[in-house]
């Protein structure tokens, strides 16, 4: 009977059940538009930060992590790769052996980060040939050439066909030495990485440190990256002790540190928007409470129970914002769907900082259903609890001056 009561007191006046549908309507709509923002810019960080460079996740030998050492590096071989290749999500591997050596040039030194990479299994991280602006990409894993940063290339007066001395510590202590022509320069947009990272051709840097058949890392690739932690996990277990097996959270916690800064701070905002909306809900239910104070007096004085009032309200008002949740989330779909696929580009004023941090300009949006449900929720939650003023008001209200309007 009370549902009955509700369901056709929303129907009796259209225009007040629109109204107060519409508020929580435009609610959902707009914490659905500000929460995919805010999830689609972090996505889109993780994906230009990690997905750069690092990967998604890398299994090392046990302890490398810490001390970044060669002699901490793992022995490549093929029944190693094939329990890797067994990992839950796991669709490939990018072998690469990474260290640190004095690059040299007549009287000019500098440091740099060497990474030795196989030449087509990297361009799954790294499309090194769309970063070059000089020369040519390598041809073969064991090619006697290097490719070098435009930043270092400045400051060693580098180019093509030049020659670089590298000088370092190798595999257990050796003495690595090596001179390679330049076949390429090529240009990161982080000032760091373009200043100190040098390419080999995986064999050659393994020759180069007497780590012949070693890595320092194997790069996860997979078809799933946000289930990663489960692969990760996973994986560790197959390999066992022997092996460190790395999400690029263990990798980047400052990347996660600076994620969660924000989402504190967007949560900030967030709140403050649920403070505005629920003011405008407020308003609107102030409004409806005060034109039904005679309708609630009429009912009061035939007889019936206050508290039946208040549940029939209570019906009413969820009935009113269940339907503003699912409005709000239906209309929500297809514009989220829209900027999804077309997000909205910031322009040339922003090229630098892209450049700067290797970021695109671009504001990206997330379809993750968490959004739709949570946010729904929330507003929904809103909405019921903004009804304890017309409930107060009930339980309050003298029929006799309800009566005289």
């Amino acid at each position: 009977m009370f549902t009955k009561l509700a369901y056709r007191n929303l129907f009796r006046n259209k225009r007040r059940t629109l109204i107060t549908a519409a508020s929580v309507f435009f609610a959902v709509f707009f914490a659905l538009l500000m929460r995919s923002l805010q999830f689609g810019v972090y996505d889109n960080m993780v994906k230009n930060v990690v997905g750069f460079f690092t990967g998604y996740a890398q299994v090392h030998q046990d302890g490398y992590w810490v001390e970044k050492s060669l002699d901490n590096s793992l022995e490549d071989t093929p029944i190693l790769r094939e329990k890797v290749l067994q990992g839950d999500n796991i669709t490939g591997i990018v072998p690469r052996l990474e260290s640190f050596a004095l690059a040299s040039v007549n009287e000019l030194t500098k440091g740099v980060l060497v990474t030795g990479v196989d030449p087509i299994a990297e361009r799954n991280i790294i499309n090194i040939e769309e970063k070059l602006i000089e020369g040519d990409y390598f041809t073969g894993a064991a090619e006697d050439a290097i490719i070098v940063s435009q930043g270092l290339a400045k400051f060693l007066k580098l180019g093509i066909n030049d020659t670089i001395v590298l000088l370092g510590q190798g595999y257990q202590g050796i003495s690595a030495s090596g001179k390679y022509h330049i076949k390429g320069i090529l240009k990161f947009g982080s000032p760091d990485l373009n200043s100190n990272l040098v390419f080999l051709p995986l064999q050659t840097c393994q020759k180069l440190y007497g780590a012949e058949n070693r890595l320092t890392s194997y790069i996860l690739l997979s078809d799933k990256p946000k289930n990663i932690e489960s692969a990760v996990a996973s994986l560790d277990k197959k390999l066992g002790e022997e092996y460190e097996v790395m999400s690029w959270k263990d990798m980047l916690p400052e990347l996660i540190q600076l994620i969660e800064a924000d989402n504190a701070g967007g949560f900030i905002i967030l709140s403050i928007l649920y403070i505005i909306i629920g003011f405008g809900m407020f308003g609107t239910i102030l409004m409806m409470t005060t034109e039904r104070l005679y309708e609630f007096g009429v009912l009061l004085s035939i007889g019936l129970k206050r508290w039946k009032l208040i549940i029939i309200m209570l019906i009413e008002s969820v009935f009113v914002s269940f339907l503003g949740v699912i409005g709000g989330i239906l209309f929500g779909i297809p514009v989220l769907t829209y900027f999804y696929y077309n997000p909205i580009h910031l322009g040339k004023d922003l090229s630098e900082f892209s450049e700067k941090y290797d970021i695109e300009p671009v504001l990206n949006f997330s379809l993750d259903p968490e959004i739709f449900w949570v946010q729904g929720l929330y507003v929904l939650a809103i909405s019921i609890i903004i009804n304890i003023y017309p409930i107060q008001k009930i339980l309050k209200l003298k029929v006799v001056e309800a009566l005289r309007g």
